[in-house]
């Protein structure tokens, strides 16, 4: 099962026919899994996801901030954060997602210990969620 809020993100966008279902919304039936619905405008019921992405994005501006990398890169950030995640334990699971996921041990000899970026640039900082 799963749950969200029909966001355009998850479900599809409305064209001239009506609601048209995108990838994801495609996905689940194909798969056969139950999507289960919140209420409009209530992002309490979706308490789980809200979380995750709060978490997300309070990583991604850390990481941006400490590294000082320019705003076009967030998206990348937000990759290597999501890989983070996925890779180290959990209280909600009482293991690490990508073993839970996948069945099997992660691989770490791709691993070689922690970058530290070190370049100059100059940042004009637009209003975003980065800087909420």
């Amino acid at each position: 099962m799963v749950r969200y809020d029909r966001g355009g993100e998850f479900y599809g966008r409305f064209d001239e026919t009506g609601r048209n279902p995108g990838s994801f919304a495609k996905f689940l039936k194909q798969e056969g899994i139950v999507a289960q619905y919140t209420n409009p405008g209530t992002p309490q019921q979706n308490g789980n996801a809200e979380k995750r992405n709060r978490t997300l994005k309070d990583m991604i501006r850390s990481m941006m901030c400490y590294t000082k990398l320019p705003i076009f890169l967030c998206e990348e950030a937000l990759k290597m954060t999501n890989y983070i995640l996925n890779r180290v334990p959990t209280k909600s699971v009482n293991a690490i997602p990508y073993e839970v996921w996948f069945e099997r041990k992660q691989s770490l000899n791709h691993q070689h210990g922690a970058v530290k970026l070190k370049q100059n640039y100059t940042i004009l900082w637009k209003r975003s969620w980065i800087q909420e």
